[in-house]
């Protein structure tokens, strides 16, 4: 009887502890009554909750599966460890334990959510629907679900259902956090940044310290240009976790954007740091290098890019990759990549130009000039492939043929600066070559001459 009731000394202590935010010591105090009492379910469950209050969810999981196995007939430890589960994108798990618990006739409606999105993520968006109707015929006001029907039709570019869903979760239940939020996101996709902006600072009135909502509000203040705005917003959030990921990585895009090449730098290289896996960082930190005239060191961020380049990356980064590639002149690196690229898009007119250049660099001067002339059926105005193939011309000493496409090039545009200065290049070639050929013409004809003389005459 003794070792019971200091069992729940030890629960009891750990209940205050918590309530407290000192996870540590509730964690230690909730150990002791299991370890006199293994197989009190409820405290396994109390341990669960603990280890999820400092961020341990694999442990809380754990200790939900245990606190689920001692109490059989008690639907909370299921419903936590279905939720459990979502958040830590074990979505199957989630939906087993979830439709588990829904067979409780106690079950509550937090847990059809559950099911909802689990299925949402599991890509089964009819079944996700047909759950979300099923909620519909137990539950009169089921404002979690809701929610969860409203994250599917968003997925699914339903703007106006989800948007439905959203406020209408509102209406039954306004204290429900981050449906503003939810709502703003609409907004934004929808092409009403305004009124999003307003949504989310009436979220930060209600909570200032939102890392959320402090980045929606930065995201959106630059997409309106308002820059110093956007970057308070950023910092705001490092005030909060000063090793907040995605902080630091805004920070450094909206640092690039406006030219501060070398705050750029620092906060690429923080969020390099914290995440050396972290998609795209090495070729942001490689423009911030070479904004900073470092283009060496630009030149090996962009070569490790290189090396852990992904099969399903976008085709847009893949472009700005090879395109950084050229400028810090890997060029062997870079024709790799715009071959694979104008394979996938062949008439995409940047690429094919890109894919040119790096032709030339290389020295493969007859493919650079394919690339140039099919750029021409395509585009018969382009001024670079004009330009390029007035230059390959002229280093073969096809003198006529360089004149002929500079003066095309000029054609449409008299005042092209590069196509003036290769038209200027052309005329002193042409007189350094003439200058030099002159007196070695006039040297050969008179060597024939005296042969000519000099021709022993024959007997007639």
């Amino acid at each position: 009887m003794g070792d019971w009731h200091q069992a729940e000394e030890h629960a009891e202590r750990a209940e205050l502890l918590l309530a407290r935010g000192r996870g540590a010591e509730a964690e230690a105090e909730i150990r002791r009554a299991i370890e006199i009492d293994p197989v009190r379910g409820e405290w396994h469950a109390a341990l669960a909750m603990v280890l999820e209050s400092v961020g341990r969810l694999e442990e809380a999981l754990a200790s939900m599966r245990q606190a689920t196995v001692l109490l059989p007939e008690d639907v909370r430890p299921l419903a936590s460890s279905a939720e459990l589960s979502l958040r830590l994108d074990r979505a199957e798990e989630a939906l087993q334990h979830a439709e588990r618990a829904i067979e409780f006739p106690d079950a509550e409606e937090q847990i059809h959510a559950v099911r909802i999105a689990a299925l949402h993520r599991l890509d089964r968006f009819e079944d996700a629907e047909l759950a979300y109707f099923l909620a519909q015929q137990t539950f009169e006001e089921m404002p979690s679900c809701l929610v969860a029907m409203g994250d599917l039709q968003a997925d699914q570019s339903e703007f106006d259902r989800a948007s439905w869903c959203y406020r209408e979760a509102m209406r039954q239940a306004p204290s429900m956090p981050r449906l503003r939020a939810r709502i703003a996101s609409i907004l934004t996709a929808t092409g009403k940044p305004e009124r999003a902006l307003q949504l989310h600072m009436a979220e930060l009135r209600e909570n200032p310290a939102s890392i959320e909502s402090l980045l929606a509000c930065g995201r959106i203040l630059v997409r309106l240009n308002r820059h110093p705005e956007a970057v308070d917003r950023f910092r705001r959030v490092l005030e909060v976790e000063p090793a907040h990921l995605e902080a630091h990585w805004e920070l450094g895009l909206t640092a690039l954007s406006l030219g501060r090449f070398d705050e750029a730098r620092v906060e690429f290289e923080i969020a390099r740091r914290l995440d050396p896996d972290m998609p795209f960082i090495r070729r942001r930190l490689a423009e911030a290098l070479l904004g900073c005239g470092e283009v060496d060191r630009a030149r090996i961020q962009l070569e490790e890019a290189v090396d852990r380049l992904q099969p399903e990356e976008p085709f847009e980064e893949t472009f700005h990759l090879a395109d950084l590639l050229l400028k810090v002149d890997s060029t062997r690196s870079a024709l790799v990549l715009f071959e694979r690229l104008a394979a996938e898009q062949p008439e995409d007119l940047p690429v094919l130009r890109r894919l040119a250049v790096a032709r030339y660099r290389m020295g493969d001067r007859a493919g650079g000039i394919a690339i140039s002339r099919r750029l021409l059926r395509m585009d018969p105005k382009c001024l670079r492939s004009m330009h390029n193939l007035s230059v390959a011309a002229m280093e073969e000493e096809r003198f006529m043929s360089a004149f002929i496409w500079a003066k095309k090039g000029l054609a449409e545009d008299p005042l092209d600066p590069g196509l003036r200065r290769l038209r200027s290049r052309l005329w002193t070639r042409l007189a350094w070559t003439w200058s030099l050929g002159l007196p070695r013409l006039v040297a050969a004809t008179a060597a024939r001459m005296l042969r000519r003389l000099r021709r022993p005459r024959q007997n007639d």
